[in-house]
């Protein structure tokens, strides 16, 4: 008899606990590229990073296709963005990291922003330059660093 109550109030202690998990998504704007098309592997890591560290945190992660802008957007990066599909998707949050490029490979200037959806509001903004070129697997540990400081912003 004992038995079966310990195990029911450990079950029932199990089914009360709320499992707390936003749903971001994640837009990788590239500025000064080329409008050849191609994908730009550096961009494509900062979207893996994100998505790992995020997914790894236990949020619920999604990503648009890789937009490709030939010079840096004025005002509000929002305007880039289809706020009503963002809205109808069920996001939370909503994380753009913009890149811009000169004629290299990788970014000269990285742009981040966090936005909570519901309300609108923009969470944080931060501006990184450029760091010397290191090994890959340096630089993707360096991009994971970046998004794991993002992860604070990720909240009530």
């Amino acid at each position: 008899m004992v038995k079966r109550t310990v195990i029911a109030a450990i079950f029932c202690l199990f089914l009360c606990v709320n499992a707390g998990a936003y749903m971001v998504s994640f837009y990788i704007i590239e500025t000064g590229v080329s409008e050849n098309g191609s994908e730009n592997q550096h961009s494509v890591y900062w979207e893996n990073a994100f998505l790992d560290v995020f997914f790894d945190a236990g949020h619920v992660v999604s990503n648009a296709p890789i937009l490709q802008l030939e010079n840096k957007p004025s005002g509000d990066i929002l305007r880039q963005v289809n706020m009503q599909e963002v809205k109808n998707a069920g996001i939370d949050f909503l994380i753009i990291a913009q890149l811009d490029y000169n004629a290299d490979a990788s970014p000269s200037e990285m742009s981040f922003f966090v936005y909570r959806i519901n309300p609108k509001e923009k969470v944080f903004e931060r501006q990184v330059e450029r760091r010397p070129a290191r090994l890959a697997r340096e630089e993707y540990e360096f991009m994971k660093s970046i998004a794991r400081g993002l992860i604070t912003y990720v909240s009530d």
